[in-house]
C-alpha cells in the first residue's frame, strides 16, 4: 500500500483522473451533437439519455468516481504525515479530514449518477446531482483552507494555495450562475418548491434533443460544464503539493 503513497504514485493518479474525466466530457459531448442533437447546450447529465453517448457516460464516470476516491485517500495519508511532521495544530487535521471525506463521498456519488439517468429516476438523479455539487464544492474550498494554512508553516504551498484558490472562486461562480438561470427556468415564484414538473417538462425536450429550447438551461448547462472544469483544474493543483508534500526539505 506505502507504493500507492508516493510522489510519482500520486501524480500519476491525478494525472490520469484529469485525463478521464476531459476525455469523459469530450466523448459525451461529441457523440451527442454527431448523433444529430442539439450541440447548445446540453447539460453534462443529458447526454446519458442519449442512447449513443449513454455508454460513454456510464464508463467515463465511474472509473472518474473510482479516480477521485483514489486520490483523495492519497493526499490524506500524505497530508496526514506532513501535518504530524511538522507539528501543525487542530485546524489543519480536521481540514484534511474533512476534505479527504468529501472527496469520496463526492467520488462515490458520482459512480453512482453514472447508473441514474434523470429520464429513468429523477428524483433520485437530482438528489444525487446536489450531492456531488455540494461535496465538491466543500472540498475545494476545504481543500483551499489547508493549503492556505500550510503556506503558513512553508511558505512554496503559497504556489499551490494561489492557483487553487482562484480556480475554487471560479467553479463557485460558475455554480451561483448555473443555479441562478434554473431558477430563471423555474420562475422565481417557484423557485422554493422546485417541483419535479418543472425538470419533468425538460426532460421531454431533452428526450428528443434536436432542439434544447429553454434559453435559461442552455445557460444553466452551459455553466455547469463551467464548473466541473473548474473543479477539475483545482484537482489539477494536487500534482504539486504532491510534489512538496513528499519532498525532502518538506518532511524536514
Amino acid at each position: 500500500m506505502s507504493e500507492l503513497l508516493t510522489r510519482q504514485s500520486i501524480r500519476t493518479s491525478i494525472r490520469a483522473s484529469i485525463i478521464i474525466q476531459l476525455a469523459t466530457l469530450a466523448a459525451c459531448y461529441v457523440t451527442w451533437v454527431l448523433d444529430g442533437c442539439d450541440p447548445y447546450m446540453p447539460f453534462i447529465s443529458d447526454t446519458d439519455t442519449n442512447p449513443v453517448s449513454s455508454p460513454y457516460f456510464t464508463l467515463g464516470f465511474t472509473l472518474t468516481g473510482l479516480s477521485l476516491c483514489i486520490i483523495a485517500w492519497q493526499m490524506y495519508n500524505v497530508r496526514s504525515k506532513w501535518i504530524e511532521s511538522n507539528s501543525l495544530g487542530t485546524k489543519p487535521r480536521m481540514l484534511n479530514t474533512f476534505s479527504a471525506n468529501l472527496g469520496i463521498i463526492s467520488g462515490l456519488f458520482i459512480i453512482w449518477i453514472a447508473y441514474t439517468p434523470w429520464d429513468e429516476n429523477l428524483p433520485l438523479h437530482l438528489l444525487q446531482a446536489r450531492v456531488i455539487f455540494a461535496s465538491s464544492i466543500a472540498w475545494a474550498i476545504l481543500s483551499t483552507m489547508l493549503a492556505s494554512e500550510m503556506q503558513v508553516s512553508d511558505i512554496r504551498f503559497e504556489q499551490v494555495f494561489k492557483p487553487r484558490r482562484d480556480r475554487t472562486v471560479f467553479t463557485i461562480v460558475c455554480c451561483a450562475l448555473m443555479a441562478l438561470n434554473v431558477v430563471r427556468f423555474v420562475g422565481f415564484g417557484d423557485a422554493t418548491s422546485m417541483e419535479l414538473i418543472h425538470f419533468e417538462a425538460y426532460i421531454d425536450t431533452v428526450e428528443i434533443c434536436t432542439n434544447l429550447k429553454p434559453v435559461e438551461m442552455s445557460l444553466a448547462a452551459l455553466f455547469e460544464w463551467g464548473m466541473v472544469l473548474g473543479l477539475i483544474a483545482v484537482v489539477h493543483t494536487g500534482i504539486l503539493e504532491a510534489e512538496l508534500l513528499s519532498s525532502h526539505e518538506s518532511e524536514e
